[in-house]
């Protein structure tokens, strides 16, 4: 029994869960980080209080967060979606609540669910990319979460892809998630519209990722376009990754992940494309199993994967 923490940018949701990874109890309280960081902090610690009273006392408590963390796991160094920078949110929680408590990034989270109940199960090698507004990751290996010397293993959607046509928030262009999230299918289809491209999609349409892939299903040629070259660069990016670690099996999670077999039977295609040894070191790639409950079943399973 865990309790699981996953903090987003516009609600913190606890929940606790069981050995089966099935969440017996869940809240959720509205995250106010234009409030502050003690304000977040508080009701982080109120919310945690809440669901130990419902939970056995030996049960473990992990937060998802969506940003960076140091290499132990003790700050978050970035997290721009809270406006934290270098905050000591371990060291801050532990004082609070008297009691031990593990951070995880959020991508990572989901990983750790996969893992543990879903997708990836009795696999002791695995990444997950969740494909959403950005592009997150994550990567066992072992049965170990891999963060690396600085905590910043699992940043795939920051792999340099090659020059795109605009720059990344983090700064950089070329990023795997400007090629192959939400925001950039949008931003591509934007921009050939904007050139005079023939499409069901109109200018004025207020369309999101959901609507061009419904377009593409029924064979637009603008939204089919977008969609194959965001699965070429998916593709092109699991090849880079099993040349180089060789997983046994690949996950697709977030938002994107809805649109099931119709994309992930493209981003097969081209990773068998792109791969060095595709005759003997072809990774299983599937779609993951949970969805807005991941990061609380993961950060609640933490220790088992640390």
């Amino acid at each position: 029994m865990g309790i699981g923490i996953d903090i987003g940018g516009t609600a913190i949701k606890g929940g606790i869960v069981d050995h089966l990874g099935v969440i017996q109890e869940e809240r959720l309280v509205i995250t106010q980080s234009q409030l502050g960081y003690d304000q977040v902090l508080n009701d982080l610690v109120l919310l945690i209080k809440e669901l130990q009273q419902l939970s056995p006392k030996e049960a473990t408590v992990g937060i998802g967060i969506p940003g960076i963390l140091s290499a132990d796991g003790a700050t978050v160094v970035s997290c721009p979606n809270l406006n934290w920078q270098n905050r000591a949110v371990k060291q801050d929680l532990e004082r609070a609540l008297s009691l031990k408590v593990l951070l995880v990034n959020d991508a990572t989270a989901a990983c750790i669910a996969e893992a543990a109940f879903g997708s990836t199960r009795g696999r002791s090698s695995s990444v997950m990319l969740t494909l959403g507004t950005g592009v997150g990751g994550g990567v066992i290996i072992n049965d170990r979460v891999i963060s690396g010397a600085h905590g910043v293993a699992s940043e795939v959607g920051h792999m340099i892809m090659e020059e795109n046509f605009y720059d990344c928030n983090c700064g950089k262009n070329g990023c795997l998630e400007t090629f192959a999230s939400a925001t950039a299918l949008i931003r591509y289809c934007q921009k050939r519209i904007a050139e005079g491209v023939g499409t069901d999609l109109k200018a004025n349409e207020n369309f999101d990722a959901r609507r061009i892939f419904e377009a593409a299903k029924a064979e637009d040629s603008l939204a089919l376009a977008a969609v194959n070259r965001l699965a070429r660069y998916l593709g092109w990016a699991i090849a880079n990754i099993s040349d180089l670690i060789d997983p046994e099996i690949f996950t697709i999670g977030g938002g994107l992940s809805s649109a099931g077999d119709f994309l992930l039977e493209k981003i097969k295609a081209e990773t068998v494309s792109r791969l060095t040894y595709p005759a003997f070191a072809m990774p299983e790639i599937v779609l993951a199993t949970f969805k807005n409950e991941a990061g609380m079943i993961g950060a609640a399973n933490l220790g088992r994967f640390i």
